[in-house]
């Protein structure tokens, strides 16, 4: 029999957000008069996805409830003040994102190997510790800074392992209301249940 945890009482539909991850043109943070897209910063169509995480895994920790909308808030709500503050802290001083350029910058089979060799054991270990544990989705390769956009953040709430096979349970922003959206890491094959392009997988904050 394979091995297997979960974050006890964890499920995303109840305790993720109920709306996509997705938002209409807008600035994220305001500077004064200035619109800041006009500097290439904090556009909301780009997306919160490190807020919403940021703000699910604080909430369930905290054992408060959930909000229950089931469409994005508006731009400048306190909802979605409160998205783009933890967005700002998913960045952990730029860690994070130097991280995903690391992760994803000397190839695939690079990027695979370390993911199930470091960055699954330690995700593994934050699960077992009983919390939810912040996961970055590679979706990315190369050394251009801008293909980042590309990649993702979501968390990671149990697994289970069968032989070579591990299969991470996750809450993903951009499938709100689902139990079943996993990443599965294989021997010769990292990949996400519901199909988009995934090299491998890092662990955050």
């Amino acid at each position: 029999m394979g091995e297997s945890n979960v974050v006890a009482g964890f499920l995303p539909t109840t305790h993720g957000l109920h709306f996509a991850n997705r938002f209409p043109p807008g600035p994220t943070l305001r500077l004064g008069p200035l619109n800041p897209r006009w500097f290439g910063v904090g556009d909301a169509a780009n997306g919160l996805c490190g807020g919403m995480a940021w703000f699910v895994r604080e909430r369930f920790a905290a054992g408060l409830p959930i909000p229950p909308d089931t469409q994005a808030p508006a731009n400048g709500s306190p909802l979605f003040q409160a998205l783009v503050r933890r967005q700002l802290k998913s960045l952990e001083w730029l860690r994070a994102p130097l991280g995903f350029w690391w992760i994803g910058a000397f190839g695939p089979e690079r990027t695979a190997r370390r993911s199930r060799e470091t960055e699954w054991q330690r995700i593994r270990a934050t699960i077992d510790a009983g919390r939810l544990a912040m996961v970055g989705l590679v979706r990315h390769q190369g050394l251009n800074p801008f293909n980042l956009s590309r990649s993702h953040q979501v968390v990671g709430y149990g697994y289970e392992i069968d032989g070579g096979t591990v299969r991470l349970r996750i809450y993903d922003p951009n499938w709100p209301d689902r139990d079943d959206v996993a990443v599965v890491i294989e021997t010769d094959l990292i990949r996400q249940s519901t199909g988009e392009a995934l090299f491998g997988i890092l662990a955050l904050a």
